[in-house]
């Protein structure tokens, strides 16, 4: 199999990641080809091209870039696309033209707008398989883009176990750090994130939170933080390529999100041996029990997460039962698992075109 990934670009986000993993993993049988649809290559874009896997910058404007990425999938001699996110679905729908079998994916609950979401119904329709993340993405893109149901196969993320140690928490720290990891935007709600902390800080003034990653929300509630001296003990840090290790150094993961698809980073929290304690939105209710590796919250709620926090940093019994339920869970999620059951779908595809 020559399966050619189609993305708009390759920064720091989820679905990047995942991409990665697959096309490096050491247990592949399909040979990738990555067509990026920007110049926004990094970090991953250099990252899979140090693997010996091709990766090719697909620029120009948008006809140019539809032109150029069906010519180099020919080139490629690809006999599978797979399409990530909704803009390279639309992309790849209409570079590929019905000439291979077409894989398109979802990886969120958003709405694109009216040609995007357009592009996506017919992409959709026209793909042989589709891969969904959750379960609750794929309840959503046949509900919102009228996606075949028989056609919609749910892989889960994958991560690695071995980066983020997979090792249980006695107790928590005398002084805990929390953190959060994503991008600084209204969809993960950083606000949010600073409400909660205010609580909780009333109620133990020595906790420390950390949320890493950079975004156009973070000059302001950087300033805001400095204007109501809370700037030392809740940090916006930008962008870090170490999150293994920022997770190594904390305590407790929060994810403050209004939407997701399925957040790789409460996987790796949970790796981590974190407990967790997330808004319910999304495919996160996928990954880990209310009570049992933290706790859901309903979305915008600070007063939840605040107190789910204090009880837990105030019962090592429960807050050691929920780390050590974490890393077992989140063993189920191994970057083997997750490129079996992408092939698998590959086979299936290669199977029905030849039929």
């Amino acid at each position: 199999m020559r399966v050619g990934h189609v993305i708009g670009q390759l920064t720091a986000g989820g679905a990047e990641g995942q991409l990665r993993l697959l096309t490096c993993a050491a247990e592949r049988r399909a040979t990738p080809f990555v067509y990026c649809l920007s110049e926004k290559m990094e970090p991953y874009g250099s990252l899979i091209a140090s693997a010996g896997i091709p990766v090719r910058r697909v620029g120009g404007g948008r006809l140019a870039r539809i032109s150029r990425l069906r010519d180099l999938m020919a080139e490629d001699r690809v006999n599978i696309v797979h399409s990530w996110l909704f803009i390279g679905n639309a992309y790849a729908w209409v570079a590929n033209g019905g000439r291979r079998p077409l894989i398109t994916s979802a990886r969120n609950c958003k709405r694109q707008g009216f040609g995007l979401d357009l592009l996506n119904r017919r992409a959709f329709a026209a793909s042989r398989a589709i891969i969904a993340n959750s379960r609750l993405v794929d309840q959503y893109i046949q509900r919102t883009y009228k996606a075949p149901a028989h056609r919609v196969r749910v892989v889960y993320n994958g991560i690695d176990l071995t980066r983020f140690g997979a090792e249980a928490r006695p107790r928590p720290s005398a002084a805990p750090t929390i953190v959060a990891v994503g991008r600084v935007v209204r969809q993960k709600n950083p606000t949010l994130f600073v409400e909660a902390a205010r609580a909780v800080l009333r109620d133990l003034p020595g906790a420390r939170f950390r949320w890493i990653g950079g975004g156009v929300m973070r000059d302001r509630i950087v300033a805001d933080l400095k204007r109501d001296g809370f700037a030392d003990r809740i940090v916006f840090e930008g962008e870090r390529r170490d999150v293994e290790h920022v997770l190594a150094g904390a305590d407790l993961f929060w994810l403050t999100s209004d939407w997701e698809g399925l957040p790789n980073v409460v996987l790796e929290a949970m790796a981590a041996g974190l407990p967790v304690v997330a808004t319910d939105v999304g495919g996160t209710s996928e990954l880990f029990r209310s009570g049992a590796e933290g706790h859901l919250v309903a979305p915008g709620d600070a007063a939840a997460i605040a107190g789910h926090t204090l009880r837990l940093f105030g019962d090592a019994e429960a807050y050691a039962a929920c780390s050590r339920a974490a890393v077992d869970s989140a063993r189920a999620f191994s970057v083997a698992a997750m490129v079996e059951n992408m092939e698998a779908v590959y086979d299936e595809v290669r199977a029905g075109s030849s039929a």
